[in-house]
Order: C-alpha cells, then structure tokens, then sequence
C-alpha cells in the first residue's frame, strides 16, 4: 500500500475495498463484524538488515498491524526505521516463497513444480552425495550471508567435509576488518556520541544506516555541535548535514590520511605519552610520512593543502574525542586494505583509542553454548586458495571473487554443487556473466531463502525459509560500547509450508547420514545460549523484553594499563607491522597514484538509500513506492559532453557489459564519475517490481579485488555513457 492509499483509507471513503486491494491479507479482518480484537504485544528482533534492531510486533486477531520500535535497547536506541516498518511486508507479499519448488524446465526459465519437503530434501541428497563421490566433498561450495541461523547451513557444510564456506564480509567488510586487527588486535567501535571531531570518507552513514552510528551521528552533530568532514565524489545525505563536504577525486582518499600524518607527525600534534606506552613502530611512521605533504595531496584528491593542514591540525587539537570513522562497506578498490591501515594508525598516534568519544574496543555479554557432536575438520585446501593468495585474510569468510576465478578454471579441483543460505551472488558478484558461467558449470545449485532471488531463480530446487516474524531464533550478542543481546521469537506462526532453516538443515542432514551432529533442537540450543546471563529467569527476561543490555554503562580505558598486551605481533598498537612485512607486504601504508578515466569514460561508482538492503528490499511492497527504478547520476558538463539530457535513457557500457537506465543530470556528482544504486534490473519474474526496472550495476561491474583481503573492489570500473 503506497502513501496515498493509506492516507486514503485513513481519511474515510471507500476504505475497506481499498484497503483489501492493496493488502490481501487484511481482506478477511475488514468483512468480519468489528468486534472486540485480541491484541498482542511481541517483542523481537528486526532481519530486513545487519542492524539486528529490537522491535515489538502488534498482532490483533492473528495478522502483524504493525512494528514498532522496542525502547528498551540501548543499541537500535528506540528507532525503526522505514526497512523495519515494512518488514510485515515480508511476511504478506504474495511474492514469497510459500513452498519447496523443484526446477520444472531450463535453469532461468521459471518453471517450477511445487513439492513436499521430503520430495526436495531426497533430491538435494541425492545430489550432494554424487558430487561428493565424484569430486569428494570438496566439491561442494556452501555460501552464506549474516543471520540468526547461518550458523547451522555452515556446519552442515563442514560436517559433510567441505571446506569452501564463503561469507559475505568478503564483499564488504574484509579490508576495515583487517586493517584495524592487524594494527589493534581487534575492531573497534567508534563513539560517535561523545566524538568532537569526525572525519567520514565515503561512509554514507546518513543513508547507509549502521545502529548506534546512524543515531549517534545525528546527536553528535546536532545535539554536541560535532564537527564532521565529509569526503565523496557524490552529495549524499550525509554530505548535506557535513560542516565541510569535499568532493575528493576517487581512490586518493589515502593521499589525503597520509599528508594528514604528515602534518601531526611533523608539527609534534601526536599525543607522545600514548604513542610512547602503547605503540610500536612510530619512528619507522615518521619517517615514512615525510613525502606525503599536503601540497603532494592537493594534486592527488583535489583538496586544497591549506585545508588539510586546518583539518589535520583541528583534529589533533579535538583529540581524544577525535575520530577518522571507518565505515562499513569497505569494497572500493584494490588498494582499500592500505587505506583503512592509515586511517587506523591516524586514529591511533592522537590518542583516541579507548577513551570517550574515540575508538572503544568492543565489549560483549558471555553466553553458553551447545555442546553438540564435532565432526572432522575438512582435509581439502580451500578452493579459493586463501593461504596461498590472502594468507592473513579471515580464512572462515574466504574471498569470493577469487573463489568463482578458480571454479571456472577447474583448479585446483572441480566444483559442482552450490548451496546458498539468503544470499544473492547473482546481483552481489560483479561481472554478473560470469557468475552466470559458474552457474552453468554447476551439477546441483540449491537455494535458502524467503523469496525468489535471482540466485533462487537459477536453482534446481528451493527451499522456502520461513521468515524472521514466523520463526525462532538463536540468541545473539551485538557487541559494542553498549553490548546486548537480543531474541527472536515467533510473532505468529508460519502462514505457509516453511521451515526455518535448523529444520531445513537437518532434514538434509538426515538424508547425507550426518544427524547426529544436528541432534538438537532450537530450544535446546537456546537454553544452553541463555544460561550465561546473569538473570534469575533469563529466557522468560527475553521473551517479554526482546533485549538484554548490561546494567553496566560504557567503560573507557580498560586497555590503557602498560602492562596490558594488544593481540598483535608486538603485543603493541602496531604503526609498523613486521607481520605484513613477513608476509610479503608493504608494512607501512604506501601510496599508488590510481589510474583515471580516459577521455569519454567516468568512473562508476555505487551507493545505498536508507529504503534498501543490498539488492534484498527493492521488490518490498511498501519500500518499491520509494523509489521504483535506478537511475544513472551524471553531472551537467559530462552530460552535454555525451549529448545527454535529464530524463533521457542511456546505455552505460563497461568492457563486461552493458545496461539501460534513465539519466538523472545533477551536480551532486564529479564530473568524472556516474553513479547508480545497486539492487534493480533482476530477472526473477516473481520479484515482479524490479523485474526488468532499473538495470543491475552486477552485468557491468568489473571483477577486482583487495590485494591484501581478497574483498571485492567494486570502484575500478570505467564506462561510456551514451543517449539511446
């Protein structure tokens, strides 16, 4: 139901026809005599995002009227947001997967053959246990992104004995994760609440929504007068609300972090008495910094030198509550790993580590676990070759990118099932072509998930998640400054033949003879989880609040002791680190001018609303009325440069494909680059929204990695925009 409908419907008129048409569910409640309803009050834990927000659903007569925020945590701090009001459109749409779907024709052809769950759970065996005889369990390839329950999909993986479990910080996160363990020993939250002075390359956190940052953001600038530099190619929200946006020229933003160091180091702005007592490898920086003056980095990111001399020194002088944030999304370009390395040495020679308004190591709330049967460990090397090519990347997440290279190459051994846990490597991979080559190389491809992805619609079969409002959960902890742990139950019971995906998982399991490494039940599970706390009744705690936080408010300094020990080579803040220079890297951040887009071309670049999760929301029915399609951002002079005007369809063309969108000509980008969001353009015709609207950036993104993460460089594409 779009605004104008509710608003239709709120005013009076025709409100019950209207209302049924736009929201089948509701038909039945509205031709019911208006009695008395039953109406209760639940509280559990968002999923249309990473945020984990604790909400509480209102349920009158059976049918979610609403979510609402919970006020109780002190981590989502009494918010929802328009993703996690629309989340009870998940449950309705009539879109979603309501039972398990066997392939009924070619792959991509969407034909299916509705089945019982023992008919798919035979099936998929079947195919798995002849790939593992063919290929070993090797063979199998089990991908995964964040949730309650990926936890069980990976362990059946491993139980089967395949070490290819690839995850989605690859994509994301792998070079802030790191950059900051290898320099801290561990990643840290930024306290952006208490912060004075706040520097954000790219982080749109204004319209990428990451809780607490998002909120504290807002109160630190608005409410505490924050000062905040905002460096991005394109005007986002979160340039808008900036004291000072600077538009840097793409892949220089390091230039900029080291002429910053060049002028702390140089004038003595570095906090000396923690650099002394908890750093290692300073004078190696100094030296290092040396050339990377600001009139050097003026050339490079177009940032005047007088701007950042005033931006570095206002920094140090800000310092402790002081901070370089470092983002999230991570996957710009191939050098992304040495930049997050200088924004965590910037963070690290002021002083702000562990204390107010700086960076804060998290802290997290101990929970029990299952004590379940252990299977072997996978004797295989892993497909992607991670010691080999990324020895100090997170082996458990693995390095996608790298990982299909080698499946379509055959090395080191063939690959020729693909299970995915709600995950869209369709649209998450760039170079979708080849993704579409890895596919068809696939004897067996089965898919998890709540609705018909466009990796869904490749599959052989589908399993049919029940979603996060139908299902329980295992506990979570989300560390932070202010740690909690939160519970997801049911809010009412599965309104079709789902299962939540413990169940899925062992109805597999029981087929592939691995049960009793999943003879457990969600309860159980739970109750070993909740044993931990230190409640009287900790499940019944959870179940009527939704969330536990620690009575205990945030605690600074806990590290700052001279006898304490960071978890890094030195047992030091690591400025210099002889463990990347041990490993064949540089130890110490250094600079490559990036090439620039040749004449005619600009640099594609992408971003996010705060409507939509990756390319997971866009065919919501209440967030699609936000914004139906992508367009295609390009500044005036570049514009007339093609001879293209606002509104006009355009061909954006890479050396790996091509797409059609509409043209939107703005200033609010450099004339050196377009951008688009990313989630449209699919080809699962039962995402019928976004079937076909928009393009998807995946057909033209060009395969790059981080050379030190393996995480993807989505950034390093250049193309040609023309009128069609």
């Amino acid at each position: 139901m779009d605004r104008r409908r509710f608003l239709k419907f709120a005013a009076g008129g025709a409100a019950g026809a209207t209302l049924a048409a736009s929201v089948p569910y509701l038909e039945p409640m509205l031709r019911k005599p208006q009695l008395k309803t039953e109406r209760r009050e639940v509280p559990t834990t968002c999923e249309m995002c990473v945020n984990k927000c604790s909400i509480i659903a209102v349920v009158e007569d059976g049918v979610i009227h609403k979510l609402n925020p919970n006020p109780e945590s002190p981590r989502s701090r009494g918010m929802v947001c328009a993703r996690g009001n629309a989340g009870l459109q998940q449950v309705y749409d009539p879109a979603r997967l309501k039972r398990p779907l066997l392939r009924a024709g070619a792959r991509g052809e969407g034909k299916w053959k509705p089945v019982s769950w023992d008919e798919a759970f035979d099936f998929a065996a079947e195919k798995l246990k002849a790939v593992k005889e063919k290929c070993g369990p090797q063979g199998t390839l089990w991908s995964s992104t964040e949730s309650f329950q990926e936890t069980f999909f990976k362990s059946l993986g491993l139980a089967l004995g395949s070490p290819n479990v690839e995850r989605h910080p690859t994509l994301c996160l792998a070079s802030v994760n790191l950059a900051y363990s290898l320099t801290f020993g561990t990643v840290p939250s930024f306290d952006l609440l208490n912060a004075r002075y706040i520097i954000m390359s790219g982080a749109n956190r204004l319209e990428s929504f990451i809780m607490p940052d998002t909120v504290d953001l807002v109160g630190s600038t608005t409410e505490r007068k924050a000062r905040l530099i905002y460096l991005d190619p394109r005007f986002t929200v979160t340039a808008a609300k900036a004291d000072e946006w600077y538009p840097i020229r793409p892949h220089t933003d390091l230039a900029f972090i080291l002429a910053m160091l060049n002028v702390i180091v140089g004038e003595n702005r570095y906090d000396k008495e923690f650099v002394a007592t908890y750093c290692s490898g300073f004078d190696k920086l100094a030296e290092h910094v040396k050339t990377y003056t600001p009139e050097w980095a003026e050339t490079e990111t177009e940032i005047p030198a007088k701007d950042i001399i005033r931006i570095a020194r206002e920094f140090a002088d800000a310092a402790p509550r002081a901070l370089y944030y470092a983002g999230r999304r991570s996957s710009w370009y191939r050098d992304d790993f040495p930049m997050r390395r200088a924004q965590a040495i910037l963070n690290a020679v002021i002083g702000n580590w562990d204390r107010q308004g700086g960076m804060v190591p998290n802290a997290k709330i101990a929970l029990g676990e299952y004590m379940f049967l252990p299977w072997d460990d996978p004797t295989a090397p892993r497909v992607d070759e991670m010691d080999k090519n990324f020895p100090l990347a997170a082996k458990g997440d693995g390095a996608y990118l790298k990982m299909r290279e080698n499946i379509l190459e055959g090395k080191p051994y063939p690959v020729k099932a693909w299970m995915i846990h709600k995950q869209d490597p369709m649209n998450a991979l760039p170079e979708q072509a080849k993704t579409l080559r890895m596919i068809e190389q696939m004897d067996f491809i089965g898919v998890i998930d709540v609705q018909m992805s466009d990796m869904a619609w490749y599959a052989d079969v589908v399993f049919p998640e029940s979603t996060y409002l139908e299902r329980q959960d295992p506990v979570e902890v989300l560390a932070g400054i202010l740690p909690v742990v939160v519970y997801r139950q049911a809010v009412i019971p599965p309104l079709h033949d789902t299962k939540p995906t413990l169940e899925i998982v062992q109805g597999l399991a029981k087929r592939l003879g691995l049960s009793q490494y999943f003879d457990y039940t969600i309860d159980q599970w739970i109750d070993a989880q909740v044993k931990e706390l230190p409640l009287d009744t900790p499940l019944e705690y959870l179940k009527h609040h939704g969330v536990y936080a620690s009575p205990d408010g945030p605690k600074y300094g806990t590290t700052l002791k001279p006898d304490h020990r960071f978890v890094t080579q030195s047992g030091k803040i690591d400025l210099y680190s002889d463990r990347l220079r041990e490993a064949g890297y540089d130890a110490l951040p250094v600079y490559q001018t990036p090439m620039q887009p040749p004449a005619g071309r600009f640099r594609l670049i992408l971003g996010r609303k705060a409507y939509f999760t990756q390319a997971n929301t866009t065919n919501n029915p209440w967030l699609n009325t936000f914004a139906p399609e992508n367009v295609l951002w390009i500044h005036p002079a570049s514009a007339r440069s093609v001879g293209v005007e606002d509104g006009d369809r355009v061909e954006v063309r890479s050396s790996v494909g091509s797409i059609t969108v509409k043209a939107r000509v703005t200033q609010e980008i450099r004339p050196d680059c377009v951008f688009t969001m990313h989630g449209y353009g699919k080809r699962s015709k039962w995402q019928s929204r976004v079937a076909g609207a928009g393009a998807s950036d995946a057909e033209i993104i060009e395969t790059a990695w981080d050379q030190v993460s393996g995480g993807g460089a989505f950034h390093e594409t250049f193309v040609k925009v023309r009128k069609v």
